[in-house]
């Protein structure tokens, strides 16, 4: 495609780029698509997650615990590792029923977390 934009001219290699860029419109472009009905967009989402303190970014993510979308489940669970380092045995691909002890831990280590950022004066 490139050798026929070559001969044809500007206005081809600009086709050419478009299409190379085509489905970038998936991309999410904040945390808040958490929310987005496609599930691809919410796993994307999840991952924006880096910039946000922890009271914002962690409570949505242990809420994505629970997406019927199970790669949304798995990427939520790997930006929670990612970001405290703990696992909990959260295993994405399991039914709710498996999943929910795992789920459960991670709600209220959360809860003692934020129980202890609270006292110590550091929640925003």
């Amino acid at each position: 495609m490139l050798n026929r934009a070559r001969r044809n001219g500007p206005a081809t290699l600009i086709l050419a780029a478009h299409l190379a860029t085509a489905g970038c419109g998936l991309a999410p472009r904040s945390f808040r698509a958490l929310k987005q009905p496609e599930g691809i967009k919410r796993a994307r989402a999840a991952t924006l997650a880096d910039r946000l303190p922890d009271e914002r970014a962690i409570p949505p993510l242990i809420a994505r615990l629970d997406d019927p979308d199970p790669v949304v489940r798995m990427t939520a669970h790997e930006e929670l590792k990612k970001r405290t380092g703990k696992n909990f045995g959260y295993e994405p691909w399991l039914e709710e029923a498996e999943r929910a002890p795992a789920r459960d831990k991670w709600r209220s280590w959360w809860q003692a977390r934020e129980s202890s950022l609270a006292k110590a004066g550091q929640m925003r």
